[in-house]
């Protein structure tokens, strides 16, 4: 699904050469976001046709599902294929059911997906690409990044969503979504070496406050103005102050619905901490209506992330300039 066109484009070439001869090292952080993470895809897809190498990756939750795949050898073509696949068959069906003791989905059918395409047995060191992934202690709310040991247990642990999936036991500790903690992790990216990062994020939650009059209906509702960057956030006032949005999001909302919406809206509390230190931010195009087990949504995702990542070029050449100077000032 090539459905793009690309001009050679000397002047990022010849960036693209100094910055090898400089030892400068481009980094890739993939965000999570459930079936919107199809997108990296189409993002990938551009680099790689303008050659912007990735010389590491990091990802949560989706993406570090697509991150590993694309860092253990699997071609942007098997992606796509794996992604596009998704619109033939149901991908609701990729889920096994469990008795809801920690969870409702066990993992196993997706976890076998992911071993066909590129993972099976594989470890950290068998990447051709080095790769982290992030994870978060449900005891305690601690992030773990996982960059050793069989890739098919670290990518396990980052996409299970509370209550969703089981959670995934890592030496003495239960492991859930990477993405209640660093949804895009920039961070780990930096720590991995990385000299110019480019950041994927998928929120599609604008963060606001809402205040609902209790005596009316919930037509009533009056939106007022974004709290400041500073204010106070707490657990509870997201609940409070966002339960209104849960609601209103969907349509008599399932269980599924509401874990993944409530993981959405604190997550975009989040995500501007999660960015800091970035160089670039891609943000696909088309997010805002997709939910988050759209999976059968591929294509329309696909070309999201090429859309935005085609945007970016000039960006990412200004980048370069920057960091070049910066490095010959030193």
């Amino acid at each position: 699904m090539k459905n793009f066109k690309i001009e050679k484009d000397q002047e990022l070439e010849d960036l693209l050469a100094k910055c090898k001869k400089k030892g400068l090292k481009f980094g890739l952080a993939l965000g999570g976001g459930s079936a919107r993470g199809l997108a990296h895809v189409g993002v990938i897809q551009v680099l790689e046709a303008y050659g912007i190498p990735i010389d590491m990756i990091a990802g949560t939750s989706i993406g570090s599902v697509i991150g590993s795949l694309y860092a253990s050898g699997a071609s942007i073509e098997q992606l796509e294929k794996a992604a596009l696949s998704m619109k033939r068959s149901k991908s609701l069906s990729l889920l096994d059911l469990a008795l809801p003791h920690s969870g409702f989905i066990k993992g196993d059918r997706a976890e076998k997906i992911l071993k066909t395409i590129a993972l099976k047995n594989k470890t950290f060191d068998d990447l051709n690409i080095p790769f982290a992934t992030v994870a978060t202690i449900i005891e305690n709310g601690t992030e773990v990044v996982i960059n050793q040991g069989k890739v098919i247990d670290a990518v396990r642990a980052s996409i299970s969503i509370p209550g969703i999936f089981r959670p995934v036991k890592y030496r003495n500790y239960y492991l859930v979504d990477g993405g209640l903690v660093n949804p895009v992790p920039v961070d780990v990216t930096r720590n991995m070496g990385a000299d110019i990062i480019i950041a994927v994020s998928l929120a599609k939650i604008k963060s606001r406050t809402i205040t609902i009059n209790m005596n009316n209906n919930t037509d009533n509702i009056k939106k007022v103005k974004d709290k400041p960057k500073d204010s106070k956030i707490t657990l509870k006032s997201i609940i409070h102050q966002k339960i209104a949005e849960v609601k209103l999001s969907f349509k008599a909302p399932g269980i599924f619905e509401i874990i993944t919406q409530t993981i959405d809206i604190m997550e975009s509390k989040i995500i501007e901490r999660s960015l800091e230190g970035t160089d670039i931010v891609i943000v696909p195009f088309g997010l805002k209506d997709i939910h988050d087990f759209d999976f059968d949504k591929a294509e329309e995702l696909i070309k999201g992330g090429i859309t935005a990542t085609l945007i970016k070029i000039p960006e990412i050449k200004a980048v370069i300039k920057a960091k070049l100077k910066q490095k010959k000032n030193i």
